[in-house]
This record gives structure tokens, sequence and C-alpha cells, in this order.
């Protein structure tokens, strides 16, 4: 029996006001044509004010408005970008709201099966309307597509599916399912000390009753860390793709990764496939 192919059947992309914004469009809206996604371009800010000393508690009302009027100017202008970029798109829609972004993100995650968020804020002229790409992949329950915030598009021709035998790396596994059916090559990549060829080659035969045509590797960790194994691997396979499952918890107000998860986020100059 032939495998269904799978899709993507709507996508998601935070949109700023940085010179990156442009280009995290385009990748999503060539996503979105190739799988046939609905596209879905959101943005938020907060509202912030100056520091009122009790002397101009009368003004608060009118610093209030003006706060919220600069943020709706700034949410215009993103919503710009986005319908610039999608423009060749008959599929697509924009959500804002003057909140914040990663509250706001989270409650519209619930629309989409694919969510894209830039690991670099380098040239982000506003930070409020940032999200930060490890809240993303813990918080929104949905698999998050991490890039560069110079590419503009992920090929996804050949991908490094990192292998543990975890929750988080069956999920990986399956979200990904729509990018590893149309690649060339996929390699899953087993690291450190307690990897088992017996378990890499179950996920390989799993992924061949999906047509995915996969080949399993085993690498020892060096002197470097898992994450940059993982990096070497992916540069040395011509991998345009990693496909990782993201391991971490809510603590303190505070997200804390395991040492794998954080360094890729950090340092991956590869586009990381993340689930939780």
């Amino acid at each position: 029996m032939a495998s269904t192919i799978r899709n993507f059947a709507s996508i998601m992309v935070c949109v700023g006001l940085s010179s990156s914004a442009e280009n995290r469009v385009a990748l999503a809206a060539s996503l979105a044509s190739r799988f046939g996604s609905h596209l879905i371009g959101i943005a938020a800010e907060e509202a912030t004010l100056p520091y009122l000393e009790d002397g101009l508690a009368a003004a608060r009302s009118i610093l209030i408005e003006n706060a919220r009027n600069a943020a709706l100017e700034d949410l215009a202008q993103a919503e710009a970008n986005f319908r610039r970029g999608a423009s060749h798109l008959s599929d697509i829609e924009w959500r804002s709201n003057v909140q914040s972004p990663l509250d706001f993100i989270a409650s519209q995650a619930r629309a989409v099966d694919l969510i894209i968020v830039t690991r670099s804020s380098s040239g982000t002229s506003r930070r409020l309307m940032t999200i930060d790409p490890g809240d993303a992949v813990l918080g929104l329950g949905r698999p998050v597509l991490v890039v560069p915030h110079d590419s503009r598009e992920v090929l996804a021709r050949s991908i490094i599916v990192t292998w543990k035998d975890t929750r988080e790396a069956r999920r990986a596994v399956l979200d990904a399912l729509p990018f590893l059916q149309r690649a060339e090559t996929v390699t899953v990549l087993s690291v450190g000390e307690e990897t088992s060829v017996k378990d890499t080659e179950d996920v390989c035969t799993h992924l061949a009753r999906h047509g995915v045509t996969a080949r399993h590797l085993i690498r020892a960790s060096g002197s470097g860390s898992c994450a940059d194994a993982i990096v070497d691997a992916a540069l040395e396979e011509g991998s345009d793709l990693i496909v990782s499952g993201a391991y971490g918890h809510y603590r303190t107000f505070e997200w804390i990764f395991g040492g794998v998860t954080g360094d890729l986020l950090k340092n991956s100059p590869v586009p990381l496939f993340m689930s939780h």
C-alpha cells in the first residue's frame, strides 16, 4: 500500500520590523506553496509606558493611548511586510494584537500545524515584537521551524534526524513527515556513548513504511558537545535541515533546556525543526 503524503495544512510565520522580516515571509510563502498550506502572518507588541513620577499621574491616560497607538503603527508595518512578501499567495491571513508576543502567539497556535520563527534577532529594531525561539519550541505546543535570520528558503533536500529514544524525538519524527517524505536524503543520526544501532534501524524501518528512504549513522560525541557533533554531521552530509526533539521544562519563569537543545538553538547554522 502506498504511503499517504503528509502536508502542513496551515503554517504560521512570526513577522516583525527587522531587516530579516522580508526573508522570513519569503521562506514561509515558499513552504506554503510547496505544501499547499494556508499561511498566517502574526505579530504582537506590548504598549510600553515610561516611568511616571507621582506628579505626572494625571497624564497617564494620554501616555497609555500614545503607547497603544505606537504599538498599532508597528503592527501595521509588520502586516505590510507580511502582505508584501506573501502577495503571490491567495490563501493568506493576518493576525495581530497589542499584547505580549508569546502570550498572543501561544493563543493562536491552535490554528496551525507549523510555526516559523527566527533564531537570531540581529538587526531587530524593536525587540518588543520578537519571540524567543526557546519559548516558542517549549511553549506553543506545535512543531517549530527555527531559521537563521538571513534565510530565505528551506529546501530540506537533505535532512538529519537526531535520534534519542525519547518521547520528544518520536514526536519530532512524526511531526516532520511532510519534510521527510519530500527529502532526497534522510539520515537518522545517533550521537554519544548510549547509541544503539537497533534503535536507529527501527526508526529507518518505520520511516520506510511512510515512503521515506533513510539510513542510520552512529557518531561519538568526541571531545566536543553532542550539538557540535550533530552540526558537524549535518555540514558533512550537506544537510539543510536538522530534525530534533526539544528537551526542557518550565521552572521559576525560565525555560530550562537540556544541553543539546540549548546549544542547537544558540549555535546551529542549519535550520532546526523541533518538537517538544
